[in-house]
C-alpha cells in the first residue's frame, strides 16, 4: 500500500488565493488566530518582515561596497526586488486581494514551498479562499515537517489544528472538481 493510499483525504497541487504567517510556539500562545479574515493580521506581519530584510540587506551591501563594488551592485538589485515585494503587499492591503499561490491541499492540511525558516515547534496561520464563490477561511496549523528543498527554500507540511466539517467538505468538493477538470483536459489531449 502506497503512502497516498493510506491517506484519509485526497491531496492535490492547486493554485488558490493564499497567505501565511509563521509564529514561534511562544508567539502562538500569546497571539490568537483571528476568528474572521483579517488582512492586516497578515499584511502587517509580511510588511514588517520585508522592512527588516530590507534594512539587513542595506547594511550588508554598504559594507560590501567598499571592497567589492560589482557584487554590491547585484545586491542592490535584490534590494529593489524587496521594494517591489513591499509594493505588492501594499496593493494586497489596499485592494484586499489575496495573492495566488501553489499549495498542496487536502481536507486535513496543506503543503507550501517558500523561502521560510520554520521549525516543527512553530505554528502557521493561513488565510485562503477556494474560489470567488466561497468565503475566506482563516486557520491555525501545526508544522508537521520541514523539508529543505534547496537554497533558502523549504517545504512545510502543515496540519489544520481546528477545521470545521463544512470547511473539510468544501475542500474535498473543490479538489474533486479539480480532479474532474484535470481528467477532462487529459482526455482532450
Amino acid at each position: 500500500m502506497t503512502e497516498e493510499d493510506k491517506r484519509e483525504f485526497v491531496r492535490m497541487d492547486v493554485q488558490i488565493p493564499f497567505l501565511y504567517r509563521i509564529l514561534s510556539a511562544e508567539d502562538a500562545q500569546k497571539i490568537q488566530c483571528p476568528n474572521f479574515p483579517d488582512y492586516t493580521y497578515f499584511t502587517d506581519y509580511i510588511a514588517g518582515e520585508l522592512v527588516d530584510l530590507d534594512q539587513s540587506i542595506s547594511r550588508a551591501v554598504d559594507k560590501l561596497h567598499e571592497s567589492h563594488a560589482e557584487i554590491a551592485d547585484v545586491l542592490r538589485l535584490l534590494e529593489q526586488k524587496v521594494e517591489i515585494s513591499r509594493e505588492r503587499i501594499d496593493a494586497v492591503y489596499q485592494n484586499e486581494e489575496i495573492p495566488l499561490r501553489w499549495v498542496n491541499l487536502s481536507a486535513t492540511g496543506v503543503g507550501i514551498t517558500a523561502n521560510v525558516n520554520a521549525k516543527q515547534t512553530d505554528k502557521v496561520d493561513i488565510l485562503y479562499r477556494l474560489d470567488n464563490t466561497m468565503p475566506i477561511v482563516l486557520l491555525r496549523c501545526e508544522v508537521i515537517q520541514v523539508t529543505h528543498v534547496g537554497g533558502t527554500r523549504n517545504k512545510l507540511s502543515l496540519k489544520f489544528e481546528k477545521i470545521s466539517e463544512k470547511n473539510k467538505r468544501d475542500i474535498v468538493m473543490f479538489l474533486q472538481e479539480k480532479q474532474i477538470e484535470k481528467a477532462r483536459r487529459k482526455k482532450g489531449d
